[in-house]
């Protein structure tokens, strides 16, 4: 189930690997049978002995190519050899099938849906990157010439442009330099001027400060002062206490009169005791008493 998402690429070791399978399949199903390849003999001639005393002589351009075209056609003999071999052997014969093409060709219709292989249209996938830049280059290639003509006319008229406003700079430049170096001292007075401002507004809020402090101190005493003026002419507390001294008097002489009536009733019941006690302790006790 892995190998089904690779075979949709339609390259890669397992679609390989999927074919191996299936023509081993078709090959068993065929009983074809593969045996060891058998070479023939090829009766290479044997060498030469080399006499080694023989004296070694220089072998000339003409018979050295001679003997390298003879080399070649003995080469070119033996590969037909072999290629006649592998012709004539029955394992090398081409297979033929036994199959109806009619069943084939109704197999194929109904089998070939499922070996179709859609290729997702995915953004990320490169076969939309490499046509994309394709179509891309295409349009490039079309409208790039027009274009860089088209911007090297713009770029000609900006560079022209550009020269007329740098001149006209430096004109204006030469007409205004005394008005700017006016304008540099009026803006040099005005950032003093702003300065001085700004100290004498710093001054002022803080004046500002302190009469509001001293104001409210002024309230206050302004407050006491009346506070105290209205208790001065105030002559409430001064009547109040006049009644208290009357009422006072009143409640002395009320106290004194009764200190008075009770200092008679004593001296009455004194009076009215004496008699009795000389009659019962005789004479002695009066002159007791009357010392």
């Amino acid at each position: 189930m892995e190998a089904i998402p690779k075979l949709k690429s339609g390259h890669g070791e397992s679609v390989c690997q999927v074919l191996h399978a299936l023509c081993k399949k078709a090959l068993q199903k065929q009983q074809v049978v593969f045996e060891a390849p058998e070479w023939p003999d090829e009766g290479f001639a044997e060498e030469a002995e080399v006499d080694s005393d023989a004296e070694v002589k220089e072998i000339d351009e003409e018979d050295a190519n001679l003997d390298d075209d003879e080399e070649e056609v003995i080469y070119s003999e033996m590969i037909d050899k072999k290629k006649q071999a592998l012709d004539d052997s029955e394992d090398f014969k081409v297979v033929e099938a036994q199959i109806d093409p009619h069943e084939w060709a109704i197999e194929l219709e109904q089998v070939g849906p499922q070996l179709r292989v859609t290729m997702p249209t995915d953004a990320q996938e490169w076969r939309a990157h490499l046509s994309q830049t394709k179509e891309y280059k295409h349009v490039i290639e079309e409208t790039f010439p027009p274009a860089k003509t088209q911007l090297e006319k713009l770029g000609a008229e900006l560079a022209s442009l550009l020269e007329r406003i740098h001149s006209k700079e430096a004109f204006i430049n030469s007409q205004f330099e005394n008005r700017a170096a006016d304008y540099q001292a009026q803006q040099s007075q005005l950032k003093e001027i702003r300065e001085q401002y700004d100290g004498l507004n710093e001054t002022v809020m803080n004046l500002t400060i302190e009469l509001r402090v001293t104001s409210e101190q002024l309230d206050k005493v302004k407050n006491e002062m009346e506070e105290r003026s209205s208790t001065v002419t105030d002559h409430a507390p001064v009547v109040k206490l006049k009644d208290a001294v009357k009422r006072l008097k009143a409640d002395t002489l009320q106290m004194e009169l009764r200190i008075g009536v009770v200092n008679h009733t004593l001296m009455q019941a004194k009076l009215r005791q004496r008699p009795a006690n000389r009659r019962g302790n005789g004479p002695g006790l009066d002159a007791y008493e009357e010392d």
